[in-house]
């Protein structure tokens, strides 16, 4: 009760103390400053009474802080009206009032102690901080006590239906141990479900995983059809500007031949065909469709340009004969070597290339002997039947009727060579010979010179190859004729040359540096012809096979096998055409071999171009087969 009263008359005196000042501000303050100073003299009388009462022997805090820890903790989040919260209180309050009553007889000592304790400075932050957290001697745990002294607070559950829908979103997860606890039944059908989990997984990744690609095809779709309308606005204007020039060409063509008709005063104009005479007439294929007699010998060599055009022919009779195709007749014969002509080529610009047994090549004009032949009359084309003999071919005149040598249409003569020659290929400006003095040479068709001289016989020495038990005098006596010639077949590209010589050898040279880079072993007989492309090298040999080269890796790609020695070969990208006996054409794609008959003594010269076929044999007749 003392406590009580000193604590009232403290309120009285306050109270006073506060009018007096509210007497002395009310003078000076008025409106919003007023309420502002009455609000702070408030706080400042709270502060000062709070202290005071911290300050008190008789302090009663220990009531006053279990009461408010129980009201005001921040663990009693719950409101502070419930009933077992307020009971909870009261009776923490009267325990701690009995504990005060039953120690009043240790006043003195407790008195003394509170002085002490009082009179002790609190500890600073610091220092509290340092301290060392003491061990706990609890047998319960925080949350155990917390559970004990709130059971209400910690015993509260959620709604069944928030519990329904959280198992509902997250799976079931059981380990190994729980699972084998089960039912056979439920762990199939746990089985089942992870397994339709993994599909559902993997679906949905090649859901995806498509629907990217989709979007990259549409995507190149669309750039496909951009550059589609870029290339049609292109094709377009290429389309006119092609109009436009056939339309210049033609009046281009129309003033050349006002200008022919002039020039030549009425002469008749020299024969020419165009593309459409080869639809003329339709043949089947392997067709004979026109045979040349005339010769008196067996056919060494056949080239011609063209269907319609013209074909050259050398024979054993010593003769070169002209043939006009389009007419099918014998023009005339050239004269100008001394011996048998064994190679010869005819371009489209109807120059000719002859090599023969006299050691020379020579180059002909057979531009104006088209000309030359239409002014025979009609009697005399009549007797150039398809029976003609050799002694009734014409001898070819100029065409102002004087009598001279054929030697006019002859433009050069290479001479360097000192044996046989054997084999030629030309291009625009260069040509390329062998003979039987085993070398090979280079000319300059501008200037005749000899460019460059490659010896075979050096070459095979120096890459190790034998050739002793090949002798070329043995060879001379060899029961096949295609065997005779120490160079029989050549071919050059660019800086590239091949050749095929009587040791089996095919070798291929650089026209730059007149060396041999590689050789190619594998006939057991004399090469007798070659042609090659950019990939295949395609050789015959008197061994009685063909054998297709890869140039990219040098090896074998396919071998044909006959029954007789191979003569001469012709290939393209769809067939093999060969020469023995008899005429045999292989189809690379279904590999079958198709027979021609028709000679009737062994095919020695094959010659192809635009799916025509010339060849002539010992039969002395040249025939044209339609491929």
């Amino acid at each position: 009760m003392g406590t009580r009263f000193d604590s009232t008359a403290s309120s009285s005196s306050t109270r006073r103390h506060s009018v007096a000042l509210d007497d002395s501000f009310s003078s000076q303050l008025t409106g919003s400053s007023y309420t502002l100073a009455v609000a702070a003299r408030d706080r400042a009388v709270g502060l000062a009474t709070t202290a005071r009462d911290w300050l008190r022997p008789e302090w009663t805090a220990p009531t006053l802080e279990s009461l408010t820890t129980v009201m005001f903790s921040p663990l009693a989040a719950h409101p502070v009206y419930r009933s077992e919260t307020m009971v909870k209180a009261i009776q923490l309050a009267q325990q701690h009032q009995r504990t005060s009553s039953s120690s009043s007889s240790s006043s003195s000592s407790s008195t003394a102690h509170l002085v002490l304790h009082r009179s002790t400075p609190w500890p600073s932050s610091s220092v509290l901080l340092q301290a060392e957290i003491p061990e706990s001697t609890s047998s319960l745990s925080l949350f155990q006590g917390f559970a004990t002294t709130y059971p209400s607070l910690a015993t509260t559950r959620a709604s069944p239906r928030k519990n329904r829908q959280r198992r509902k979103k997250q799976p079931i997860q059981l380990d190994a141990s729980t699972l084998a606890d089960q039912p056979k039944s439920l762990k199939r059908i746990y089985a089942e479900r992870e397994k339709k989990l993994r599909e559902s997984d993997k679906l949905e990744m090649q859901m995806t995983s498509t629907s990217n690609e989709i979007r990259q095809i549409d995507m190149q779709i669309d750039e496909l059809i951009n550059k589609r309308k870029a290339l049609e606005t292109k094709w377009t204007k290429l389309e006119g500007k092609e109009q436009a020039l056939q339309l210049k060409i033609e009046e281009l063509t129309e003033k050349i031949m006002d200008e022919t008709d002039d020039s030549t005063e009425g002469a008749k104009r020299a024969p020419h065909y165009q593309s459409e005479d080869e639809s003329d007439e339709e043949y089947d294929f392997g067709e004979c469709f026109k045979s040349l007699h005339g010769h008196g010998g067996a056919i060494l060599c056949v080239d011609f340009d063209h269907a319609k055009g013209t074909l050259v022919s050398s024979s054993l009779d010593d003769t070169l004969r002209v043939w006009d195709l389009r007419n099918g007749r014998c023009c005339g014969q050239l004269e100008g070597h001394t011996n048998l002509v064994r190679c010869l080529q005819l371009d489209d610009t109807q120059r000719l290339l002859t090599g023969a047994d006299d050691g020379t090549i020579k180059q002909w004009d057979l531009s104006n002997i088209m000309s030359s032949s239409s002014s025979l009359s009609v009697d005399e084309y009549s007797s150039f039947s398809e029976f003609s003999s050799a002694q009734a071919s014409p001898s070819l005149t100029p065409s102002d009727g004087t009598s001279s040598s054929l030697n006019s249409y002859c433009l050069a003569s290479f001479e360097g060579h000192q044996g046989e020659v054997t084999a030629i290929h030309a291009d625009s400006s260069h040509l390329v010979s062998g003979s039987n003095d085993k070398t090979m040479k280079l000319w300059d068709l501008e200037t005749q010179n000899c460019l460059l001289t490659m010896d075979v016989m050096w070459a095979s020495q120096h890459s190790g190859t034998n050739t002793s038990s090949w002798s070329f005098d043995s060879l001379k006596m060899n029961i096949f004729e295609p065997s005779t010639d120490y160079i029989a077949a050549l071919q050059f590209w660019n800086f590239a040359l091949a050749s095929g010589t009587m040791d089996g050898k095919l070798r291929m040279w650089d026209l730059r540096t007149g060396q041999t880079h590689r050789t190619l072993p594998g006939h057991k007989g004399a090469i007798t012809a070659l042609q090659f492309d950019e990939i295949h090298l395609v050789s015959g040999s008197a061994d009685k096979t063909i054998r297709v080269w890869d140039l990219r890796t040098g090896s074998v790609f396919d071998t044909l096998t006959f029954a007789e020695p191979v003569s001469s070969l012709r290939f393209s990208q769809s067939k093999i055409i060969s020469a023995t006996t008899d005429i045999d054409v292989y189809n690379r794609t279904s590999f079958q071999h198709t027979k021609l008959g028709g000679h009737t003594g062994s095919v020695d010269s094959l010659q192809y171009r635009n799916n025509v076929l010339a060849s002539g044999g010992k039969d002395k007749i040249v025939k044209l087969w339609a491929m």
